[in-house]
C-alpha cells in the first residue's frame, strides 16, 4: 500500500507496525511527517499516525494499545504526559524520575514508559546554541510534562537555580519543591503576575517556554519582552510556526533565539531507536521537516 502525506511517499503493507502519536491537539504536529521519514528510511514496514484523544478517553485509549498485536511504539504530547505516567505499566529511570511519559514501548502486551524530552533538550542546548546549564540560572514557563523533564534534566546538568512560572501557582510550585527535593537545586515556583518576576528573568541566562502560548498565529509572548536581557538564551519549544512571537521579540532586544525543532528531532530519534532497535536517519527526519514548514 502507498500513500502521501505531505512530501513523503509511505509505503506499508498489511502486517504493517503502527506508530501512534498521542495528544490534544494533533494537527500541528511535525511528529508523523518526521518519523514516518525515519521508518522509511530504516526500511521498517511501518506507519506513524496522529490520534487526537481527550483527557478522559486516555485511558481506554491506551487499553486498547495492550491488545494491539501489531503495535510499534507511541508518542505522548500535550497535555497527557503527566496522566500518561500513571497508565503505563513500567517505567525507564528517566520517566520515574521525571514522572511524566512522553514514549511508549511496547513489551509483549505491557507498555513501558519512558520520556526521552530531556534528553534531546540537552542535546539541542549544546548542538544548536553552544548551551551548557552547569551553573546558569533558568526561568521556565509552564509546569506540564515537558516543564518537569526540561527542569529536571537541566538541575541534573548543574543549573544553579530554577524559577518556574504558571498561570496556575500551586503547579509551579510543586514542580519547584520536586526538582529542589530530587536534585538538590533550588527551584522556585511562582504565578504569572508575581513581583518577582522582572528581576529573575533579568537575572538569568536562559528562558525557556514549555507551554502551548505562541502555537496560535495571535498568541502573544508567554513574558513581557522588556523583561528579557540582551545575550541571553531564549528557547521556545514550539516548533510550527518555526518563529513565535516570543522569538521574535527576544531576537529584536539582542537575545539569542532557539525554536523547538532540535528538541522535537533529538527528543524523536531516541524513540525511535527505543521502538525498533535501530538507529534513525536524522539526516531524513530532519530533511522531512524542513520540507514540510519551509
Amino acid at each position: 500500500m502507498c500513500l502521501r502525506r505531505d512530501s513523503i511517499s509511505l509505503r506499508f503493507t498489511a502486517a504493517a507496525k503502527v506508530f501512534i502519536l498521542f495528544g490534544d491537539p494533533v494537527a500541528h504536529s511535525l511528529s508523523p511527517v518526521m518519523q514516518n521519514a525515519a521508518l522509511q528510511a530504516a526500511g521498517i514496514d511501518g506507519l506513524y499516525i496522529p490520534w487526537r484523544v481527550q483527557s478522559a478517553g486516555l485511558p481506554a485509549a491506551f487499553e486498547s494499545l495492550r491488545g494491539m498485536e501489531n503495535f510499534g511504539g507511541a508518542n505522548v504530547t500535550i497535555p497527557h504526559k503527566e496522566q500518561a505516567f500513571a497508565l503505563v505499566d513500567t517505567l525507564t529511570k528517566e520517566a520515574a524520575a521525571v514522572g511524566a511519559v512522553n514514549t511508549i514501548v511496547a513489551r509483549g502486551g505491557r507498555l513501558l514508559g519512558a520520556n526521552t524530552d530531556g534528553q534531546g533538550f540537552l542535546r539541542s542546548l549544546q548542538e544548536e546554541a553552544d548551551f551548557l546549564p552547569c551553573g546558569k540560572r533558568v526561568v521556565i514557563f509552564g509546569a506540564g510534562g515537558a516543564a518537569r523533564a526540561v527542569s529536571f534534566s537541566l538541575a541534573e546538568a548543574g543549573a544553579v537555580e530554577l524559577t518556574i512560572v504558571n498561570r496556575t501557582v500551586e503547579r509551579a510550585q510543586s514542580l519547584a519543591e520536586f526538582v529542589d527535593r530530587e536534585t538538590g537545586v533550588s527551584a522556585i515556583g511562582l504565578g504569572p503576575d508575581d513581583p518577582h518576576i522582572p528581576a529573575r528573568v533579568r537575572d538569568c541566562t536562559l528562558v525557556v517556554n514549555t507551554t502551548s502560548v505562541g502555537l496560535g498565529p495571535s498568541d502573544p509572548p508567554p513574558i513581557d519582552p522588556a523583561l528579557l536581557r540582551p545575550g541571553a538564551l531564549v528557547y521556545d519549544l514550539i516548533y510550527r510556526p518555526r518563529e513565535t512571537a516570543l522569538l521574535r521579540e527576544a531576537e529584536k532586544r539582542g537575545c539569542r533565539a532557539l525554536g523547538g525543532l532540535g528538541m522535537l528531532l533529538y527528543q524523536g530519534a531516541l524513540a525511535f531507536a527505543l521502538w525498533t532497535g535501530q538507529t534513525p536517519s536524522e539526516e531524513a527526519m530532519r530533511q522531512a521537516v524542513v520540507d514540510v514548514i519551509a
